[in-house]
């Protein structure tokens, strides 16, 4: 683990399926200190946990450095014994870059899912941007993990690079140039991420819109006058056809990506404000975290929908979430499950599926005690409790084929 200079905002796993170096585990951070740092944990995470047995968390004091606004460290931790808690840090982490990215604080940061050396940032101010972390000062296994510069993506930015031959600069320099920056929003820009194919972002923003963007030339390809409070969450589904947003304004919306129009508005009993919106790696639900303090999971599938538990599973964990809905259930916007005993009444809180292992498929996200609370996806009974933030624990990422949570 490691510090940043202020409150750690968002972090994401590079997408394993892109990188060139399958053996390698890469997580970028963001953070209230406008940074990204980038950590390479695959040789400490393999000499530091065996499947054989357990290793004893580590817990802290919540009376240290009371005066300390927030925990500003990164933890990674094993979700791999269902009782342990298992936290990588007998060593401290040292990030393999750092990526000077933005003037103020950074809300959230998105990994291209075509091209894995780009990085989108959202910040407050104002504006997204495109990196390339190869251009990072690295040991040579960052330029293995996340490659080089690919042709075809990104024109007057993205494509900078794209010749693939790009020597990484000297230890000690850190990224300072954007490859594209996206200018638009008239507020703080508090949620990004790519569509699947890669060629599109989708941004939120405290100024009520969300807007879609050509990530190749950088020009807005349409604004959607989505909520009447700031948007605090935007996703694609899987296939990119569309948009899942959310807002203070209690409501989560669908939208048709080619027409730009509302397919379905969704909020929960009370009206809570949603603090986050994520779609669930088969397209077919919509994890929201609301200051309620409660998770629910929504089925937004248009028509009815049998027994899903019934369905035989396919070989990629991500092609199937075992939700088991009866067929009484199953309606587009339903709520289908809840999932308490974490604490959320004031802040965003990230939260994620963790479905590495097909057999233990569950629900992450972060507390305001500064806990990390992992759920059963099934049977919403919390499976583990996970402690090590000294305040709020704001930011939680699972890894898409390893049983691993980063969290800060």
């Amino acid at each position: 683990h490691g510090e940043h200079n202020r409150a750690v905002s968002c972090l994401s796993f590079a997408p394993s399926r892109t990188s060139l170096n399958l053996d390698k585990v890469v997580c970028a951070s963001a953070s209230a200190d406008g940074s990204v740092r980038l950590w390479d944990i695959s040789t400490h995470m393999n000499s530091n946990i065996n499947s054989d047995g357990d290793q004893e968390g580590h817990d802290y004091d919540d009376d240290d450095e009371d005066d300390k606004d927030d925990d500003a460290n990164v933890k990674f931790k094993s979700n791999s014994k269902s009782k342990s808690n298992i936290n990588i840090n007998s060593n401290l982490i040292l990030p393999v870059a750092t990526v000077s990215a933005h003037s103020r604080g950074i809300n959230d940061l998105a990994w291209s899912p075509r091209t894995s050396n780009l990085i989108a940032t959202a910040s407050d101010d104002k504006t997204l941007r495109i990196w390339d972390v190869t251009r990072a000062p690295a040991c040579s296994s960052l330029a293995n993990t996340v490659g080089q510069p690919s042709a075809g993506t990104g024109g007057g930015g993205a494509g900078a690079g794209a010749d693939g031959g790009d020597a990484l600069p000297g230890a000690g320099d850190s990224i300072s140039d954007a490859l594209v920056e996206f200018k638009g929003h008239s507020n703080f820009c508090f949620s990004v991420n790519f569509n699947p194919q890669g060629n599109l972002l989708v941004s939120g923003s405290f100024d009520e819109t969300v807007k879609v963007w050509d990530v190749r030339t950088g020009e807005c390809v349409s604004t959607l006058p989505a909520h009447s409070d700031p948007v605090t969450g935007v996703d694609f589904n899987r296939d990119g056809t569309c948009i899942v947003s959310s807002s203070h304004d209690g409501l989560m919306r669908i939208w048709d990506v080619a027409t730009g129009e509302c397919l379905k508005t969704i909020y929960a009993e009370g009206n809570p404000p949603v603090t986050f919106v994520k779609y669930s790696p088969n397209g077919r639900y919509v994890l929201s975290g609301m200051l309620d303090g409660k998770l629910r999971l929504w089925n937004v599938m248009g028509t009815r929908e049998t027994n899903v538990a019934c369905a035989p599973m396919t070989n990629s964990s991500k092609d199937y979430l075992n939700i088991g809905l009866s067929s009484a259930q199953g309606r587009g916007g339903q709520c289908t499950k809840t999932y308490s005993g974490h604490v959320n009444s004031k802040y965003c809180i990230f939260s994620a599926f963790s479905v590495a292992n097909p057999m233990k498929q569950s629900i992450v996200t972060g507390s305001e005690d500064g806990k990390i609370h992992v759920y059963d996806l099934q049977t919403r009974t919390t499976r583990q409790v996970l402690d090590g933030h000294k305040d709020a624990c704001l930011a939680v990422a699972t890894h898409d084929s390893k049983d691993i949570i980063a969290s800060g």
